[in-house]
């Protein structure tokens, strides 16, 4: 910005106008609360200026919450290579998208992964045991847990770890060729090791973990603190990457739940407030260095458009609208068709599938040879019924690529829809023997196991869970067909599969309960009922068998 000054301050600098600028700035069109007014109706969009500009090819990395996550895909539709998305894990040693267990929650997270990766990157490249020791909690039982990543990977052996770390840092170098950094703090809420001093990804969570509570501390990170690790982290990728152009953006997802003794509307608030102000302090210190308001905009646009019934997650929608913004105001040469599949990908999102269509139909115009695109034509016809339509259109895709689970997934609908039901199980077994087979491609056939015999639901349930064990949805899509096809006994059995899980959801454990009740199975009733109390105490059907079961809280 041409009229920025800064005066060194105690946790910063001060941004300081003259006063013929701050009598401009007042003059502008956007100036007063009454300016925007109206838009806290609909949908907020705060004018920018870019100090920058992105392209098609050009590498973006991704580091933060799952806001971050989010965006991902959005950035890869648009042309940009983004190395997270390029993180993978067996589905037998997570159960979510591989990159969402590197989430990094805080400045001293960020500063923590990128110091680490820049150590190896200096030597030589190659992660060795030592790298890997601070960051690893012995199990006892020859495995060790990565105090770095989510809660829910596996422990692996030593020889495991390493291999593992190794991924990590691979994906987490290309930082230091990257054309941009898109950083998106969340909360200020962290937890640290006191043995190694070093922040953990959450709370303690495996057992041995939890037989040293002693170990474990929550900070609530400082404003100052916040300040420090963001700049460092900044400067360890600037170092070694001087050209990088930088990207900061507040997390507009609130805190799940607080450790504090706050109320969590109070500690989210806190949370973001110290986060929001850090983002500004960062942009006065360091050069080409842009803020994105993606917090703004979902936070003061109307919550039934921007937001998912839980206030937890923003919709898919919005996020593509959000990202469509920055495509207007940072990115340029994008081609039309990634343009329009973008658009497309928004309108379907929003349920508007005859708009969706044309965009799509407008993306292949330009470039025929848009998997996605005609993929996403196929369930934008599908949205309308046009189900002969978008089995043309599916066959299509899968003759130029047979391998591609999400379009032979989408098949496996259409197939469904146009009551084609052994045609449908078929395809969608065909879809879990490939290996690109995940559990959002799972997700994806939930239309047609709606329309295939609750038999034929079960059987994919069942290899479902067969090829990914960990994974709970697995068990609720094969729990559900059992329940419709009146087979209590195989859905009883498979929720007691749940049940000992190491992550049970509550709703599962709520239903076994629920059941076993039904059938005067008390004792064991009580003992799922608690568990799922214990899972998430606000859970209703848990509550609700709180009375019928003498209150299974005291059980």
């Amino acid at each position: 910005m041409q009229d920025l000054k800064t005066r060194p301050g105690a946790s910063g600098s001060s941004r300081i106008l003259t006063y013929a600028e701050a009598r401009r700035h007042k003059a502008s069109a956007r100036s007063r609360w009454r300016d925007v007014a109206e838009e806290l109706d609909t949908e907020l969009w705060p004018k920018l200026s870019p100090s920058f500009r992105l392209r098609p090819g050009q590498t973006v990395f991704t580091i933060g919450s799952c806001f971050a996550r989010n965006i991902e895909a959005n950035l890869e539709a648009l042309g940009c290579k983004v190395p997270m998305l390029g993180l993978s894990l067996p589905p037998d040693e997570f159960d979510g998208p591989a990159n969402a267990a590197m989430n990094k929650f805080h400045p001293p997270a960020f500063r923590q992964s990128l110091e680490w990766t820049a150590r190896i990157h200096d030597r030589d490249g190659v992660v060795r045991w030592e790298d890997c020791e601070p960051i690893a909690f012995d199990t006892g039982d020859g495995r060790y847990f990565d105090l770095d990543m989510a809660a829910t990977v596996t422990p692996a052996t030593r020889e495991r770890f390493i291999a593992r770390r190794q991924h990590v840092y691979d994906v987490f170098s290309t930082v230091f060729r990257a054309d941009c950094l898109m950083i998106t703090p969340g909360l200020i809420e962290a937890w640290r090791d006191l043995e190694t001093g070093l922040y953990t990804y959450g709370p303690p969570y495996e057992r041995r973990m939890l037989a040293t509570p002693e170990r474990w501390v929550l900070e609530i990170l400082s404003y100052p603190r916040c300040v420090e690790d963001l700049l460092a982290a900044i400067d360890v990728v600037r170092q070694r990457n001087p050209e990088v152009n930088i990207l900061v953006t507040t997390s507009p997802v609130p805190l799940t739940r607080t450790f504090t003794d706050r109320d969590v509307t109070v500690a989210n608030a806190h949370s973001k407030a110290v986060l929001r102000a850090v983002c500004d302090v960062v942009l006065l210190e360091r050069e080409r260095i842009d803020y994105f308001p993606s917090y703004e905009m979902a936070t003061l646009s109307n919550p039934a458009i921007a937001w998912k019934r839980d206030r937890l997650h923003v919709t898919q929608a919005f996020i593509g609208k959000i990202v469509g913004y920055m495509l207007d105001n940072y990115f340029e040469g994008v081609e039309a068709a990634s343009a329009q599949y973008l658009r497309a990908r928004t309108l379907l999102a929003e349920g508007h599938a005859l708009e969706a269509e044309a965009a799509a139909l407008a993306a292949l115009a330009v470039r025929p040879g848009h998997a996605d695109a005609r993929i996403l034509l196929g369930r934008a016809l599908m949205a309308q019924q046009r189900w002969g339509e978008a089995v043309d259109v599916l066959a299509a895709a899968l003759e130029a690529d047979p391998e591609r689970a999400d379009a032979k997934a989408q098949m496996a609908n259409a197939l469904a829809g146009s009551g084609l039901p052994e045609q449908a199980v078929q395809t969608a077994l065909d879809t879990m023997s490939l290996g690109s087979f995940t559990v959002s491609v799972l997700l994806s056939l939930d239309p047609m196991l709606r329309r295939v015999s609750p038999a034929a639901a079960a059987q994919i349930g069942r290899r479902a869970v067969e090829l990914l064990p960990r994974h709970v949805e697995t068990y609720e899509r094969l729990v559900d067909a059992l329940f419709r096809g009146d087979d209590v006994d195989e859905a009883i059995a498979v929720l007691r599969q749940v049940a000992a899980l190491r992550h049970p959801p509550a709703d599962l454990l709520a239903r076994l309960a629920q059941t076993l009740m039904e059938r005067g199975e008390i004792a064991e009733a009580q003992v799922h009922a608690k568990a799922a109390l214990a899972r998430d105490p606000r859970n209703k059907q848990a509550l609700a068998l709180r009375g019928l079961l003498g209150d299974p809280a005291a059980a």
